[in-house]
C-alpha cells in the first residue's frame, strides 16, 4: 500500500553527523546536546556507519573508558538505507523487517538526510495505524499483561507493560518502580 509520500518529503534534511576518529565520550556530549537518539558516522559526505543510544548503553556495560575509544570501533557498520524517492510504506516495511527505527536516505550514495519513525508519524498521523499493524503493536486493555510495541520511554521494541497508560518496556518499567519506592 503506497502512501504517495516519499522518504524525502518526510526526512530531516540535516542529520547530526560525527567522524569515526572522535571519541564515544564526544559522541554522548553531541548526541546529548543536539538531543538525539543516534549520530551518523559520516566522511566526506559518505556514510561510514551510525551509532545509536542502544550502542553506547551496550557499550558502558562493558565498562570500556569512553575518552580513549572512537567511534569507529563501536559504531554499526551495516547501515540500513533508503533512497529518496522511495515510498514511506517502503520505509516502515524496512523499519519493521530490519528493526530499526531510523534509515539515512541515500542518494547515489552520498548522504542527503535522516528518516526516523517519528518523522513519519509527524508527517502523517494517519500512518499511526499502518506502523501499528506492521510492528504487531496489539495494544490490550487490561493492566499487567505484555504487549509488543515500541516503548514509550526508551523507544526500545520489545514487549510493553501499561503502566499510568503509557506502553513501556520492562527495563524502563523497572527503572520507574525503582524510583517511585526510592521517593516513598
Amino acid at each position: 500500500m503506497n502512501t504517495g509520500v516519499t522518504a524525502a518529503d518526510a526526512m530531516s534534511i540535516s542529520p547530526v553527523t560525527i567522524s569515526s576518529l572522535k571519541s564515544i565520550l564526544e559522541c554522548a556530549k553531541i548526541m546529548t546536546k543536539k538531543r538525539v537518539g543516534s549520530l551518523l558516522i559520516v566522511k566526506e559526505d559518505q556514510l561510514e556507519g551510525i551509532i545509536t543510544e542502544k550502542d553506547l548503553v551496550h557499550f558502558l556495560a562493558k565498562g570500556l573508558n569512553p575518552e580513549a575509544t572512537k567511534i569507529k570501533e563501536v559504531m554499526i557498520k551495516k547501515v540500513h538505507t533508503i533512497s529518496p524517492e522511495q515510498d514511506l510504506s517502503e520505509a516502515i516495511s524496512i523499519m519493521k523487517r530490519e528493526k530499526v527505527r531510523r534509515l539515512p536516505v541515500l542518494n547515489n550514495k552520498k548522504l542527503i538526510g535522516m528518516l526516523t519513525l517519528n518523522d513519519i508519524i509527524k508527517l502523517q498521523p494517519a500512518l499511526f495505524d499502518l506502523l501499528r499493524e506492521q510492528s504487531n503493536i496489539r495494544l490490550q486493555t487490561k493492566k499487567g499483561k505484555s504487549v509488543e510495541g515500541t516503548c514509550e520511554v526508551c523507544e526500545n521494541f520489545g514487549k510493553l507493560y501499561e503502566v499510568d497508560d503509557q506502553y513501556i518496556c520492562a527495563e524502563c518499567h523497572r527503572e520507574k518502580t525503582i524510583r517511585s519506592s526510592d521517593e516513598e
